[in-house]
């Protein structure tokens, strides 16, 4: 009996390795590398679909599938700490010198209740290398991404925190139609 099995000549072309990088406002002006991370970055699509039921039929049909929410997100955990980064996770929060006055010794977050649309970055994505083409990269994007979640640091002796940030997309009001994500991988010959 013949073995059967998916390896081809271009499967080793094919694999994402290493943690890669995460920008800002990735392809756009003002685009920025965050930080460097500790224990990876996890880019998901959560969707949610809805079979329309139909007298008569026994279960799911074909064409009788709709989606009723997609939620993306990028969860990113950074070793790299900045008043930038913790302000970010933070949404509606600012940065000012600390003491205000004369001597700046600390860059002081502070927040109101409010999140203002320029708390919205254009985008946040994930590069990663494809071992087929190095020169290009895998990218993950998450769109009209605010922080999500709460804000926690611990410190704890012999560690360094590690500040987990859950990246979420946001519809544009112009487009509702358009999901806020996309993926974009190299052609591989």
């Amino acid at each position: 009996m013949a073995r059967r099995y998916g390896i081809t000549a271009n499967t080793y072309k094919k694999f994402i390795v290493d943690s890669g990088a995460v920008y800002v406002n990735y392809g756009e002006a003002g685009q920025a590398k965050l930080g460097a991370t500790r224990g990876g970055s996890t880019f998901t699509i959560e969707t949610e679909y809805r079979d329309m039921p139909v007298d008569g039929a026994k279960g799911a049909v074909k064409g009788g599938r709709r989606i009723t929410s997609v939620n993306a997100t990028l969860t990113v955990n950074f070793v790299e700490l900045s008043a930038s980064i913790m302000s970010r996770a933070l949404p509606g929060s600012s940065i000012a010198d600390f003491p205000a006055t004369v001597g700046k010794t600390q860059d002081e977050i502070t927040r109101t209740l409010q999140i203002a649309l320029t708390d919205y970055a254009t985008n946040i994505a994930l590069l990663g290398e494809v071992t087929g083409n190095a020169a290009i990269p895998a990218v993950f994007i998450v769109k009209n991404a605010l922080a999500d979640g709460n804000f926690e640091i611990a410190l704890t002796d012999a560690e360094e925190p590690v500040l987990s940030i859950t990246f979420k997309a946001h519809f544009d009001p112009s487009t509702m139609d358009a999901e806020p994500w996309a993926v974009r991988y190299p052609t591989i010959a």
